[in-house]
């Protein structure tokens, strides 16, 4: 699931919570004010980080170290999610269909490359470094990337769904200082209660509109459909995944430090 950045005079009731482990891509639009709107290709930027990401599995497999494989599992049968899914088939070593309800928590928060398990999602919360989920993370790096400032600026976020709106709003409002940076950005969350009227005042202040329709007239920023957060979404999935093997290798190589440890106090 995506959303689309845009500034518009008035947002409908957008980005509906998500009942599932996988994320479901829609177009993005990112917007500032600006007399003509500038495209940003998140292509580009995918193909930008994939590479960084293939510079550094090679480097991580040529020091001796096995190579990362991503495993996914996809909950229910919505056609979105599958289409996601094929996005990933290259790193993706098996797919299973299962409750949902079994498995968002049961999978390892070292392994959780999606960033659904509850200790990543308390750590994002709390600024700490974790595994961001992907959507989420490749808007903020196409913001970041971009050069558009957030600092101090006011943002509307139409949507509070756990894995895209949620996570959103809190890496543009938290502090740029902290463990996990944030954009120190000023949020507002809508969601399909907030009255339209008050909705039209918040977005007319924003200087940055998160949200899933709009006049690209009115946008300074925006992303093509398709090409746009897709392609980031499953660039920053790749990332998750070096992040976790790498964190996961290092865990094994404490505990086997340990074990030798351990055995030479026994003697």
């Amino acid at each position: 699931m995506a959303a689309t950045f845009l500034m518009s005079a008035l947002a409908a009731r957008l980005l509906q919570p998500a009942h599932s482990c996988s994320l479901r891509p829609r177009p993005f639009h990112l917007a500032a004010v600006r007399n003509e709107a500038i495209v940003i290709s998140g292509r580009k930027l995918a193909q930008e980080i994939k590479q960084e990401v293939r510079q550094e599995v090679e480097e991580w497999v040529a020091s001796g170290n096995k190579r990362p494989h991503l495993s996914v599992i996809l909950v229910g049968e919505n056609p979105a999610s599958h289409s996601y899914v094929l996005n990933k088939t290259r790193a993706a070593a098996d797919v299973e269909h299962i409750d949902e309800r079994r498995i968002c928590n049961a999978v390892s928060p070292d392994k959780d490359v999606d960033g659904f398990h509850v200790i990543n999602v308390g750590r994002m919360c709390l600024d700490q470094y974790s595994m961001l989920p992907a959507t989420p993370w490749g808007v903020w790096e196409i913001i970041k990337r971009t050069g558009i400032p957030t600092l101090g600026k006011n943002v509307v976020v139409a949507g509070r769904s756990k894995n895209v709106g949620m996570p959103i709003a809190m890496l543009l409002h938290t502090d740029g200082a902290h463990e996990r940076p944030g954009g120190d950005a000023t949020v507002t969350i809508s969601h399909r209660y907030t009255p339209k009227e008050q909705l039209k005042k918040h977005t007319i202040l924003a200087d940055i509109v998160i949200s899933a329709a709009g006049v690209r007239q009115k946008a300074g920023y925006i992303t093509p459909v398709p090409g746009g957060v897709g392609p980031m979404t499953v660039a920053m999935l790749m990332k998750n995944t070096i992040i976790a093997a790498k964190k996961v290798l290092r865990l094994e190589e404490r505990e086997v430090l340990k074990s030798k440890e351990l055995g030479v106090a026994t003697n």
